[in-house]
């Protein structure tokens, strides 16, 4: 199997991206390579590429409040952005169990079919 790395783009500040598409697909690219080092999501401006990973692994990564991150704490992270990510945390758990209850209603409405 191969490897994913996962790309987020606040669509807001596109035109920064516009101006340098080269730099962009560089800096992807770069990222992408750097997939074996110590860190979980590598920023490029406006735009966040998570660490690559084994096609095969589970990720979880959550998007919110103009953020993309990884379900599971950076080791390097301080108190204040650990507690912060809690509560991103709990809210995710929130809205998964909406998620869950809207999938398993669909569900049994195309079983009654």
């Amino acid at each position: 199997m191969g490897y994913m790395t996962e790309v987020s783009i606040l669509n807001d500040r596109w035109s920064e991206i516009r101006k340098n598409p080269e730099e962009f697909v560089e800096q992807i690219c770069n990222a992408c390579i750097r997939g074996s080092e110590d860190y979980s999501i590598y920023v490029i401006g406006q735009t966040t590429v998570a660490k690559s990973h084994h096609a095969d692994d589970l990720r979880v990564y959550f998007a919110a409040r103009n953020s993309f991150f990884d379900a599971y704490p950076d080791k390097d992270m301080a108190v204040d952005r650990l507690k912060r990510h809690l509560e991103y945390l709990k809210e995710m758990k929130r809205y998964l169990k909406i998620a869950e209850d809207a999938t398993k209603l669909m569900i049994a409405k195309q079983e009654v079919k």
